[in-house]
């Protein structure tokens, strides 16, 4: 059970660096991202599908925080201000019937899907936010890893179906929307290559675990 329970760590560790990532800027927050990031380059991810994304990523590390252009940049993006963010990352900005009127109902109904899965978010991000959605994930590889690591095979599938239903349910249903709407506002190249690995990421999870869990099966 070793090498699954290391690639659920693997990938518990991806999903908590994007939630970092896709999180307000701060210089100490580019340290710990920098470091998160090398750490998790030495675990062979040039075995997925994003890793070419992966790496354009990380050609912006270290990221030079003083003159605070990533910080407008990101209010300019994702942050609500007078004209509003270019890029919500919220998930009820872009999931029809929500543009009705009816995001309240959506996140009431989104708290309610994490409370059965057992999961609490930390953070002061909305629900729906992408870096939350994010942790969720990462909370659900590591409870995948959990399980193999006990030699429980029936918990690690069910930990499985659980992201395989949250990715096609919320992040595949929405991030690519997100992914092109960032991209249309020409932002600077931190955040170009930030959206496009967080799509691809998104797109290579809701196939790989399907497979992953036909896998551990046989």
């Amino acid at each position: 059970m070793t090498e699954w329970a290391e690639l659920a760590r693997t990938r518990q560790g991806l999903f908590r660096y994007m939630s970092g990532a896709l999180s307000v800027p701060s210089t100490e927050h580019f340290e710990a991202l920098s470091n998160a990031y090398a750490f998790l380059d030495e675990r062979g991810l040039d075995s997925f599908s994003f890793f070419l994304e992966w790496r354009r990523h990380g050609d912006h590390y270290p990221v030079d925080e003083r003159d605070g252009r990533l910080d407008v940049e990101y209010v300019r993006l994702f942050a609500s201000g007078v004209s509003g963010a270019v890029s919500p990352p919220i998930e009820s900005y872009y999931r029809s019937p929500i543009k009705g009127g009816e995001s309240a109902s959506f996140l009431a109904k989104l708290t309610r899907e994490y409370a059965s899965m057992g999961v609490r978010t930390v953070g002061g991000e909305a629900p729906d936010h992408v870096s939350t959605e994010m942790e969720v994930m990462s909370v659900l590889c590591a409870r995948e890893a959990e399980s193999w690591e006990a030699s429980d095979q029936v918990g690690a599938l069910r930990a499985l179906k659980q992201q395989h239903r949250f990715l096609s349910s919320h992040l595949s249903a929405w991030v690519p929307q997100f992914h092109d709407r960032t991209l249309a506002a020409d932002p600077l190249p931190y955040y170009r290559d930030l959206s496009t690995l967080t799509h691809a990421l998104v797109i290579h999870e809701t196939h790989f675990v399907p497979t992953l869990a036909k896998a551990a099966t046989r």
